[in-house]
């Protein structure tokens, strides 16, 4: 077959029109592909400062919350020293007969 010729087919009105369409249809197909990954990049950067949003909120409150915790038991200790300091020997013998064992 010799390829320098265009056959008849492809001379046709139809068939150009047909490669048009063919073009046009990549063309559109390529585009969607960098929108579509684009939108792919612009919700995973949303959901990251999202969760990172949260985390620092959760470490603000776990923060907050371990100081009321401490501040608890520093009252306690303060208004019962010497029960405080029975208990804490008491979990320090337990914990140490534990670890030996």
């Amino acid at each position: 077959m010799d390829t320098k010729h265009p056959t008849a087919i492809e001379s046709s009105s139809e068939f150009k029109a047909m490669m048009a369409d063919l073009a046009s249809l990549r063309s559109d197909v390529a585009q969607l592909a960098v929108h579509v990954k684009s939108s792919t990049v612009n919700a995973a950067e949303s959901a990251a400062e999202q969760v990172s949003a949260e985390a620092t909120r959760l470490m603000g409150s776990v923060t907050e919350a371990s100081k009321a915790s401490a501040k608890a038991v520093e009252r306690q200790v303060d208004l019962h020293p010497v029960a405080s300091l029975m208990l804490a020997f008491g979990l320090g013998f337990v914990g140490s007969r534990l670890l030996t064992k």
